[in-house]
Formats: C-alpha cells, structure tokens, sequence
C-alpha cells in the first residue's frame, strides 16, 4: 500500500510544485496585461489542492484506519495486561497481609516446636549418658571381678607354694631316719591291706 501511495504522492507534489510555478508566471504576467489572468491562476492552484486532497485522503485514509485501529488494539491490550497486573498484586498484597497477620502466631509456634524438640534432644542425650555410665559400671565391675578372681588365684597359688616349701623345709628339719623307716614300713602294710582288701 505504501509503494502504491509514494509514487502518487511524487506526482502530486510534482503537480503542485508546477502549479504553484504556474501560478507565479501567470501572476506576474497578470501584473503585467492585466488583472483576469489571475483568476484563473487562483482557480488552477486550488484545483490541484483539491485533487492533492483526494490522493492523499483515497489512498491513505485505509492505512490511516488500520494504524488507528492497531494502536487502539495496542492500547486496549496493554490497558488489560495492566488490569490483570493490577489484580495479581492486588492477590499478592492480599496473601502477604493475611501472612504478616500470622506471622505472630507462626512464629510462637515455631518457638514452642523448637523448644520442645530441645527438650526431646536433651532427655535423649540424658538417657543415652545414663546407658553409657551404666555399660560403663558394669564393664567396671566385671573388669575389677576378674582382676580380684586372678589376684585370689595368684595368692592361693603363692600361698600353696610356701606351704609346701614351709612343709618340706619342715619334714626334712623334723623327720629323722627312723622316722623315715616308720613311714615307709606303714605304707608297705597299707599297700598290702589295700591289696588284701581288693582281693
């Protein structure tokens, strides 16, 4: 549509251009025979005004419309596209009241969890610590059971070991030879009472 304008809009110009020059010839000539000439001149420029008029409103006035009309979309568009931003901030503005309005009440609540996931956290800690001292005492008292049993074993055992050598020290102090006769004599006839008796 522009393509078609811009040409017709050339010879236009052109023909007003002309006229106009026209015109001054003719006035000038008009001065110089006369004043009836520049009627005519008067009535030439303004029928080429009016037929320049013509051009521009028939072939422009369809685009003129649709520029119109497109800007008129435009701003309706963007009207709409600023109602419903409006709206949605108006929604937003709204949440985030009811939010700050509770925002005390939630913070209260988030203290008294806080405060009573401490406590749990806290008894936890306190029975875990109890267990351990408790394993801990038992393991203590298994360790010092054992500790005393091999201490009792090693003083029997030292205790048996002095005894003996306290009684060998003493039977070879106190047993004299006849002493020794004596003995092995009675052991002989306990032999052989004990084979008597078997038989």
């Amino acid at each position: 549509m522009v393509q078609r304008i811009l040409p017709l809009l050339g010879f236009t110009l052109s023909s007003l251009f002309l006229s106009l020059s026209c015109s001054d010839l003719s006035w000038a000539a008009s001065n110089a025979h006369g004043g009836g000439s520049s009627l005519l001149t008067l009535g030439f420029f303004a029928i080429n005004f009016l037929i320049f008029a013509f051009v521009i409103r028939r072939f422009t006035r369809d685009l003129i419309l649709r520029k119109l009309k497109e800007r008129h979309e435009t701003v309706v568009q963007a009207l709409e596209e600023a109602k419903r931003a409006k709206e949605e901030a108006d929604t937003l503005r709204q949440e985030y009241d009811t939010r700050l309005a509770n925002l005390a009440a939630e913070e209260e609540q988030l203290r008294s969890q806080a405060v009573e996931a401490a406590e749990r956290e806290r008894q936890r800690l306190m029975e875990e610590a109890q267990q351990m001292a408790e394993r801990a005492k038992t393991e203590a008292q298994l360790i010092a059971q054992r500790e005393v049993e091999e201490a009792r074993r090693i003083l029997r055992q030292e205790v048996a070991t002095q005894a003996v050598a306290i009684a060998t020290e003493l039977i070879q102090k106190n047993v004299t030879r006849g002493d020794n006769r004596r003995l092995v004599e009675q052991l002989v006839q306990e032999v052989r009472g004990a084979e008597n008796t078997g038989s």
